[in-house]
């Protein structure tokens, strides 16, 4: 009997590199330069875009009329069959199945999977790369399930950043441990919350990694780190105004890794058609506010990710990207690249020279043509992460800075893109009102909703705060009820002074997010962030909450539901009438109203 082949979203992309059992399989023969397999198992979602992109300009393909400026690093990808045999050889499938259905810890499982033994002849097909690889790397997760356009799986997997220093059989130990961890992502409770909140079988998932080498230079301290980190999307789903469309895309920038561009950390944000209108407006205030004034480095001789301050890089090239605050908080372009070397002046990223003009290169038009092509080429929005070399020796020798492509995807069409109305509710009924909403849609019938109130939020209880919220969204899901969340400043920020440090898994049943803004925290959507994918993925409601500006919450009609449990920080009401739920972005206006 045949098994039938499995369904995959229609396109060429989802075509490419796949055979006749629906499975997705490489020729190393047939594979673009600079890109090398270990195995013969699946290469998963992430690996599979780029050897899409680059195959596609291998072939004579165009994707901007700055193609001279475009690269990719060295890539070599574990397919799933080293994932296999490592769990095989280890005989952890049912440590897994006792992970997943609950009967132990999945941290237990992360251990045994980190303690298994690395099986030999895949660890000696790694030395070659060890030999001739002595520049920093990144090991990363490239999962079947990232296969799909309506599952981002954005940030759930682990990434690591090997300084690639010392001895060749520390360096191997160094990767094959990178590589054991990036596996045990595969079973991580955020990795468990988000299948179960998509109804994908744990029993399916399987785990390629992608190792490239890591884009950057080394500068001042032993720190390697690009100048310039980012993540761009084709489509923009929250346009913060009406002079910007959806298929206009946007873009996230900041000094240093990537990851700060795709955690809830501040950085520039700007659409590639209007690249000098900003989310913030023209408040230098609000601008100062929301500019990156701290980076993620590669700090060489510590082999991990570490945080510095601006003006701690004692880095010239910073004149090209930053400003100086002033002492009156006005922002200003720096003189000399003195100003940038051992500098006790605040510094903040602001790119303006970067994006709004072409004298370090034609940056903004580049990712404006690489967004649109694009996803002309992959037939759906896509995702791109990548980062700017200034000062490497081919950059050099090229005397211009170089982008490199570090990953593809394409992400799902949000459905809900017709205008919402938002009704006429008698006033008694209206729970929350708030102005200046992004997106639209509709939630009917929620009969839950948690509350972290503002004025109780202590940033040194941030902690405890985050999981409490979590064993209240794990009663939720053992429920399968969806419900709305409230909460000062920004949701799943790794700052507990800017809101409450949630993980993934902590807040997975939340339908509508509401982040509250006060003197103290500011509520900003982090657009191109690993939280605002999910939410486009997810079809998640958001709503920017700003009191002082007009928004109301009727505490009072709140104080009249049930209470299913209360502390000091942390309020679950139970709403027997249910609640609705209008975000009408085109009007600026979201309510959340007691059914009637």
């Amino acid at each position: 009997m045949t098994r039938p082949r499995p369904e995959a979203p229609p396109g060429r992309f989802y075509a490419f590199g796949r055979d006749a059992t629906g499975r997705y399989h490489f020729d190393p023969r047939t594979l673009p330069d600079k890109v090398e397999l270990i195995g013969a198992g699946g290469v998963g979602g992430k690996a599979r875009g780029l050897i899409f992109v680059m195959d596609h300009l291998q072939r004579g393909g165009k994707l901007t009329t700055y193609q001279h400026l475009l690269r990719f690093p060295d890539s070599t990808i574990l397919t799933t069959d080293v994932f296999d045999d490592f769990m095989e050889e280890n005989r952890l499938g049912d440590v897994v199945e006792a992970g997943c259905l609950q009967r132990i810890p999945l941290e237990e499982v992360g251990v045994q999977i980190v303690r298994g033994r690395f099986p030999d002849r895949w660890r000696e097909k790694l030395i070659p790369l060890v030999e001739r690889e002595t520049r920093p790397l990144v090991v990363r997760s490239s999962s079947i399930m990232e296969d799909n356009p309506d599952h981002s799986f954005a940030g759930i997997y682990l990434s690591n950043f090997l300084a690639n220093r010392g001895p060749l059989e520390k360096r191997l130990d160094d990767l094959v441990y990178a590589i054991k961890r990036v596996f045990a992502s595969t079973f991580h409770v955020n990795a468990r919350a988000y299948r179960k909140r998509h109804g994908l079988d744990w029993r399916k998932e399987k785990m390629a990694v992608l190792i490239q080498n890591m884009i950057g230079s080394q500068y001042s301290h032993g720190l390697f780190y690009p100048l310039v980190g980012g993540v761009a999307f084709s489509r923009n789903y929250y346009p913060w105004t009406p002079r910007l469309s959806i298929e206009d895309g946007i873009v996230r920038l900041v000094v240093g890794t990537g990851t700060r561009a795709v955690g809830r950390e501040y950085a520039r944000v700007f659409s590639p058609r209007l690249p000098g209108l900003r989310p913030e407006g023209s408040d230098v205030t609000a601008i100062v506010r929301f500019s990156q004034e701290t980076v993620d480095v590669l700090d060489l001789a510590q082999g991990e990710l570490t945080q510095r301050r601006l003006n701690k890089l004692d880095n010239p090239l910073l004149k090209d990207i930053c400003s100086i605050v002033g002492p009156d908080g006005t922002l200003l372009n720096p003189v000399s690249t003195t100003a940038m070397v051992a500098s006790e002046d605040r510094l903040v990223a602001s790119f303006t020279r970067l994006i709004e003009g072409t004298s370090l290169m034609p940056f903004t038009p580049l990712v404006r043509e690489l967004l649109t092509s694009l996803e002309v080429l992959l037939e759906y929005p896509v995702d791109i992460e990548f980062a700017v070399d200034f000062s490497s020796s081919e950059a050099s020798t090229e005397e211009t800075p170089l982008l490199y492509l570090l990953q593809v995807r394409p992400i799902g069409n949000r459905p809900e893109h017709r205008r919402i109305r938002t009704p006429d509710v008698p006033v008694e009924r209206l729970v929350l009102e708030a102005r200046g909403v992004l997106g639209n849609g509709i939630r009917k019938d929620v009969h839950d909703l948690v509350l972290v109130e503002p004025s109780a939020y202590r940033w040194d209880k941030a902690y405890e705060i985050a999981r409490t919220v979590g064993r209240v969204n794990q009663r939720l899901e053992e429920e399968g009820a969806p419900y709305i969340l409230l909460g000062p400043g920004r949701w799943a920020s790794s700052n507990p002074q800017q809101g409450v440090p949630v993980q993934y898994n902590e807040i997975s049943r939340a339908s509508v997010i509401v982040e509250m803004s006060t003197e103290s925290f500011a509520p900003e959507l982090s657009y191109g962030t690993h939280f605002y994918a999910d939410m486009v993925t997810s079809g998640v409601l958001y709503l920017p909450f700003h009191e002082k500006e007009g928004d109301h919450l009727n505490r009072g009609l709140l104080s009249a539901q049930n209470v299913v449990y209360r502390d000091d920080f942390v309020t679950h009401y139970a709403v027997p009438a249910g609640l609705d739920v209008y975000v009408d972005g085109e009007g600026g206006k979201g309510i959340i109203v007691l059914r009637g």
